[in-house]
């Protein structure tokens, strides 16, 4: 048995197009497919007819990408629970290729797969666990100007070999795969995070624990990068992303650490107002 988890606002025409390319590559009775519908007001009943076997959870508020999560996470019942976005699209059977690889790899708590833009290039999809240098860097845009930073560079991992299975610090939320043996022992995602960071945070959380991430390049299915959040502003996103970096820096980094960050948050602030006059959505 495996699960698949994927929350929507306001993305069900994404949610549509995923759930066709999952059951036109994926053919097995012991699949749960679980999609939240997270608070946005939108009516499914047309996806449900048409794929009876989704299971749509339906919140009547917005719980965040973690709190939609954890709703399914806790209804599932599958070995493995894949959290899908719903901008993906499968052009295999990468559920089951996931799942073997993982039932293999016993010290892999979770595993990511190497996910392509629609054009089939290679998408950035792994990076080293951030630290208070490299997002401070990158909070103040100093990227923008100064792009080959060794701590950026770092943090980004540039010259990271897609071609190559690997342990990473962290893989991209859009497929994340979690052993359930994880989920019992770490728990589920941290609701505190409402969007942002929160898969970066698990994978700390099940690194602590003893376990493995793992990427697969292997494995592999088409992403929309950036599709589930183009219909929230730049200036909404950037709010969000400071308030997740401000819980995972107090969550592991200290009280000193994450003073630091609110400190600076005002000079923040205005840099992602200038952000979003250049690029407002």
């Amino acid at each position: 048995m495996i699960s698949t988890v994927t929350v929507s606002y306001k993305t069900l025409d994404y949610v549509e197009k995923m759930l066709a390319s999952l059951f036109a590559h994926v053919d097995r009775d012991d699949l749960e497919v679980f999609v939240v519908i997270n608070g946005d007001g939108s009516d499914p009943s047309e996806l449900q007819r048409t794929y009876p076997r989704v299971r749509f959870i339906i919140s009547e508020r917005n719980l965040g990408f973690a709190g939609g999560c954890n709703l399914a996470i806790r209804e599932s019942t599958g070995a493995f629970v894949v959290l899908l976005n719903p901008d993906t699209v499968f052009t295999s059977d990468a559920i089951t290729e996931i799942e073997e690889r993982m039932t293999r790899d016993t010290d892999a708590g979770i595993g990511g797969i190497s996910l392509k833009n629609l054009d089939g290039s290679q998408q950035d999809c792994v990076w080293h666990f951030p630290t208070p240098i490299d997002q401070l860097l990158l909070l103040s845009k100093v990227p923008h100007v100064l792009p080959n930073l060794p701590p950026i560079r770092r943090y980004l991992m540039k010259g990271f070999d897609y071609r190559r299975t690997q342990d990473v610090d962290q893989v991209m939320g859009a497929f994340f795969c979690i052993r359930r043996e994880v989920i019992d022992r770490v728990g589920t995602l941290d609701d505190g995070f409402f969007l942002w960071y929160e898969e970066v945070d698990y994978c700390k959380r099940t690194v602590d624990a003893g376990w493995k991430v793992r990427y697969y390049s292997d494995v592999s299915m088409l992403h929309r990068k950036g599709g589930s959040f183009s219909r929230v502003g730049t200036w909404k996103k950037q709010g969000m992303v400071r308030r997740s970096l401000r819980r995972y820096m107090k969550k592991h980094y200290g009280i000193a650490v994450w003073t630091v960050f609110v400190v600076l948050d005002p000079i923040f602030y205005v840099l992602a107002f200038l952000a979003s006059l250049i690029k407002p959505s």
